[in-house]
């Protein structure tokens, strides 16, 4: 928190108040928000598809028109599934 916050003061210190023009260039407070949206989806749990073919995923038989719901939560936090934007963040 206190290096976005220094990040937000030291480019909005000439201006005096913190306005629209200049968030492009707050890299840091970027990747916490990406971060935060990353480990706490706002909707964890994604809408329901119907499968048009049946399939096998992982020695599971899902069988045509089956629904399955997809756990957004659980893909973020698997590092297998995410790309790494650089070490930003501690």
């Amino acid at each position: 928190m206190q290096k976005a916050q220094e990040e937000v003061q030291h480019l909005f210190r000439s201006q005096g108040d913190v306005n629209e023009d200049g968030l492009h260039e707050l890299k840091y407070l970027d990747s916490v928000i990406e971060e935060s949206l990353r480990m706490h989806p706002p909707f964890p749990l994604l809408l329901p598809r119907e499968g048009t073919v049946r399939l096998q995923i992982d020695y599971y038989d899902i069988p045509e028109k089956a629904r399955t719901t997809i756990n957004a939560s659980t893909i973020g936090r698997d590092p297998r599934h995410r790309k790494e934007h650089g070490e930003i963040l501690p």
